[in-house]
């Protein structure tokens, strides 16, 4: 085997006259293989994808990823013309003398009559067409993805036998087992078919079994089969890439060399020179060849020619790699070695020797395991980037498409609210390929190209001034997938990093990924990132990161993706109520619940009674609370149309329930989906379903079960409800034995509250601990003066501004609003901007009045007045403003809970303090170790006292002209 393609589906064919080789790939190029070593071949990119090709006379057929079958001059490619048109691409090809034959992803085949032109179609097959074949007397033979093959006599359109039992695929891209089927082609009358481990042979005219030729490997099933140009072989390949082939007369298999690749055999041909030559390819892109099959050799000569010959892309380093294993069959200086036999193997008869039973341990122990290409990284809600017009993201907040032409390089936004945003047309002279969209942030991001570096562009429609900001990422670091919430935006690179930004630009956290990223999502301050936490098998091993950032504060928290068996991830997001949601190309969706750390399956694709076989759901919104999903349907195709504007549908949650045609099981749905998932009243519609379900139980005289439910759901709100219905339908006893069950469902939900409320505290006094980290920081006093300007009307509007007399004048002058004297106490009026002291507004100290002047006035005033603030406390206490948390207020009175309590510990010594911390809060008294209060408390209003009115208030500001 060589590689021919890049790793994905390929097919090969043989041109008419059997010299070239011809093969086609997920690559989408046509290469012409004059032999199998052929270093340089004549290659043509045809497409972006190429399925199937069929080469005839001057022409050939290609099928591409346009749904379409074009035609070709042959060997110049110039277009002649197009012969089918699907809804979806063509994936297999066949012909005969009169009639041509299509089949496609969309569970259709067209023929075409190659006399008149005529043209008619099988519809409706059940599921995507994966191979066909046609005899000499007209019959097409179709394998279809759902499990069967069925044989149609073209010339009637009659379906002449269905053969049932094969593996049933959804999809023509994640198939393994083809079940291709294969005429004999000399007269037509057998049909050949692999199913599990055997090839099986019908008799066309009888449709009876007449042979069954068997792998001898039993662990191995078969894909692919063929019956050589004279029906005198028939061969088969299999899904651990075995090449088996018997003799038709005998049903003995061709012994041979086995090869030392493990991938899946997509497709086997037959050279039509009849030369005992056949060509193989498989899922991984490679092209080999089988030779010398019709050769004959005696047991003397065994070991002197090889059978079968494999070509390697690398012939001498192979050869020298594996001259070791053979060092036991040499014979004197024969350099010559003769087939090495496998038990089990596809060419092994069972009849060997000890000597070979040894050889044929070494020989296992060297052939190397088949290999698993992991999921690339991809962007959820878009479409393939290559194309001209593609959606970068389609979610629930709008659409935005990508325009690539040779006319315009453009981006266009449309939010489905337009009252909320204007839609944007955007030059795209970065040449973005992802993109995220939130309610207030655009985020896009273009990867390395032509030698400019990969960059993040954001802009932000709740933003004032600058909206828009960006970021380069450094070295040769590249951006392959993007997200955005209102709040933050993640950008995953190459490098296995995540880089995240707030929603107005600033870095925030650098994390890394323990393995290739595969998608991201985000919510808020929650985030999610999907990635390979293992080598893909059979099945993608991903693991999702679940990350909140609240502030500088990440928490996270690492699940298991629940994929189908063999599916990959298509869509990854969050609910409306923020559960995540994951989407596989299987058509299952789950969601997760985080308290109970569970995936719950909420849709399967095959519940949509107007999807088709070739159909894909491409998912928009996940609606946790009214239990609906929004999705397109692709019809015939992975991908919604850009134009015209698809038109999304609505789908309610269906958990897969056992019999879900009954009413029980349709009820058993509704409620288990109203106790775990975040649905609008929840509670009202488990009341309703239990209430239900329990007088189905009643009806059906099964009380039991009816008891059953109600202590399972163990809701006391419930039992009221059962009781009176209960008793309401006579069933007196049912009723009484329900009664004892509300005491203990009551006590039990209070022990439930009384754990949620301590886990409460215990989280909130944690995150206490950790915003007072800093100690000095918190309980070092703030020595500024406050300003605090008095409220208007408590003083008598006096002049600031006139000069003051001296300090020891009697006639009662005002100071300047510098001062800090108090000589206008005595009359009841004050400086209204005394507050504003030298202190404050910048004055040196000695401007203002000593200590001892200022105490002897507020003593011959009686006290502070009730407008300023009250600093002063009781000796040796402190009075705590009001919100005072308890770490400030412990380290205020620490050494007084010291001197109370000499002996305890410090760990006793918090606990002492929260206790009388919160005996103070909920004494409404102030939060200090010390009973003694400061300050003067403040004069209540007397009863002959009048307040002032609004309008006494506003005539101190008026101007009287006195006469």
């Amino acid at each position: 085997m060589r590689y021919a393609h890049i790793i994905g589906y390929t097919t090969v064919i043989y041109q008419e006259d059997g010299n070239c080789i011809i093969s086609v790939g997920y690559d989408g190029d046509f290469r012409i293989w004059h032999g199998i070593g052929d270093d340089d071949p004549p290659t043509v990119c045809v497409g972006e994808h190429v399925w199937t090709a069929l080469q005839y006379s001057d022409r050939v057929l290609i099928a591409t990823d346009l749904n379409t079958v074009q035609a070709y001059k042959y060997p110049s490619l110039d277009k002649d013309g197009i012969e089918f048109r699907f809804t979806a691409y063509v994936t297999c090809l066949t012909k005969n003398k009169r009639y041509m034959a299509a089949g496609s992803e969309d569970a259709t085949i067209k023929v075409l009559s190659l006399d008149n032109g005529e043209q008619f179609e099988l519809e409706n097959l059940g599921g995507p067409v994966l191979s066909i074949d046609m005899s000499k007397r007209d019959l097409l033979a179709a394998s279809v993805g759902d499990g069967k093959i069925h044989v149609w006599d073209i010339k009637t359109r009659e379906l002449q036998h269905t053969v049932r039992g094969l593996p049933v695929v959804k999809s023509f891209e994640a198939v393994l087992h083809f079940a291709t089927p294969s005429f004999e082609p000399s007269k037509g009358n057998l049909l050949a078919y692999p199913n599990g481990k055997e090839v099986i042979v019908l008799n066309t005219i009888s449709w009876e079994v007449v042979k069954r030729y068997v792998h001898p490997n039993p662990s191995t099933k078969l894909t692919v089969c063929g019956f050589s140009p004279l029906g005198d072989f028939v061969a088969a390949g299999s899904v651990a890439g075995d090449v088996c082939i018997w003799d038709c007369e005998t049903g003995k298999p061709v012994e041979g060399v086995k090869q030392y690749e493990a991938n899946p055999i997509t497709k086997l041909v037959w050279n039509p020179k009849n030369n005992g030559e056949l060509a193989i390819s498989d899922a991984n892109g490679q092209v080999g060849t089988v030779t010398d099959i019709f050769i004959e050799s005696s047991e003397e000569d065994l070991d002197g020619a090889d059978i079968v010959e494999m070509a390697e892309k690398e012939e001498e380093e192979s050869e020298d790699a594996y001259d070791h294993i053979f060092d036991k069959r040499k014979d004197g200086d024969n350099k010559d070695y003769g087939p090495v036999q496998k038990t089990g193997g596809p060419y092994s008869d069972g009849e060997s020797g000890e000597d070979d039973d040894d050889d044929r341990g070494t020989v296992r122990s060297y052939r190397e395991p088949r290999s698993y290409p992991q999921q690339p990284p991809f962007q959820p809600g878009s479409t393939p980037h290559m194309l001209e017009h593609c959606y970068l993201v389609y979610n629930h907040v709008g659409i935005v498409r990508r325009h690539a032409t040779a006319q315009e390089n453009s981006i266009e936004v449309e939010f489905h609210d337009s009252q909320a945003h204007h839609g944007i047309h955007l030059n795209n002279f970065l040449n973005h390929t992802m993109a995220g969209l939130s309610e207030s942030v655009l985020a896009m991001a273009c990867p390395n190209a032509d030698g400019n570096p990969s960059k993040i562009v954001c802009i932000n429609q709740a933003a004032f001034g600058k909206r828009e900001w960006t970021y380069t990422m450094p070295g040769c670091e590249e951006i392959i997938a993007v997200t955005a919430s209102d709040k933050i935006v993640v950008v995953a690179t190459d490098s296995r990093l995540l880089r995240v930004f707030t929603a107005r630009g600033t870095q925030r956290e650098v994390i890394s990924v323990a393995g290739p990223i595969v998608a991201l999502a985000a919510y808020g301050d929650h985030f999610l990132v999907a990635y390979h936490s293992a080598p893909a098998n059979e099945d993608q091993h991903i693991s999702l990161m679940i990350v909140t950032c609240v502030n500088f504060k990440l928490r996270c928290r690492e699940v298991r993706v629940p994929l189908s068996a063999g599916s990959e991830l298509r869509w990854l997001g969050y609910s409306d109520r923020g559960s995540p949601v994951v989407y596989d190309s299987d058509g299952r969706l789950n969601i997760y619940h985080a308290t109970l750390n569970l995936w719950f399956p909420i849709y399967d694709s095959v519940n949509l009674s107007a999807k088709e076989a070739s159909d894909s759901l491409f998912i928009i919104k996940v609606s946790e609370s009214t239990q609906h999903v929004q999705l397109v349907v692709c019809r015939g195709s992975r991908y919604p149309l850009t134009t015209p504007k698809p038109v999304p549908v609505e789908v309610k949650f269906s958990l897969p329930m056992c019999d879900r045609d009954s009413g029980k099981e349709m009820l058993e749905d509704e409620l288990v989906r109203s106790l775990y998932l975040k649905a609008n009243d929840a509670d009202k519609l488990m009341k309703e379903t239990a209430v239900k379900l329990f007088a189905l139980a009643c009806t059906n005289e099964c009380e039991q079960r009816a008891k059953e439910l109600v202590e399972t759901i163990a809701s006391s709100q419930l039992i009221p409800l059962v009781i009176k219905y209960a008793s309401k339908i006579r069933r007196y006893h049912l009723a009484d034995s329900l009664a004892p069950l509300l005491p203990s469902f009551q006590e039990q939900e209070m022990q439930e509250e009384k754990m949620e409320q301590e886990s409460v505290r215990e989280n909130a006094a944690i995150a206490n601990e950790l915003q007072h980290i800093n100690l000095e920081a918190i309980t070092k006093k703030d020595t500024t003066p406050k300003i605090k300007p008095l409220p208007v009307g408590t003083k008598k509007p006096n002049n600031p501004f006139r000069k003051s007399t001296a300090a020891g004048s009697s006639d009662g002058g005002i100071s300047s609003p510098a001062s800090s004297t108090g000589q206008n106490g005595a009359n009841g009026s004050s400086n209204p901007l005394e507050h504003l002291t030298g202190k404050a507004i910048g004055f040196s100290a000695a401007r203002t009045s000593s200590p001892s002047v200022a105490a002897g006035r507020l003593t011959s005033n009686g006290g502070q007045d009730e407008n300023r603030p009250q600093n002063s406390a009781a000796a040796g206490t402190t009075t705590p403003a009001s919100g005072m948390k308890f770490l400030p207020w412990f380290e205020l009175n620490r050494e007084e809970l010291q001197r109370q309590h000499p002996e305890a510990a410090e760990a006793d010594l918090i606990k002492i303090g929260m206790r009388e911390f919160k005996s103070h809060q909920s004494k409404g008294q102030p939060s200090t170790s010390s009973t003694a209060e400061s300050g003067t408390p403040k004069r209540k209003l007397e009863e002959n006292d009048q307040p002032e009115t609004g309008v006494s208030k506003l005539a101190k500001f008026g101007f009287v002209k006195h006469g």
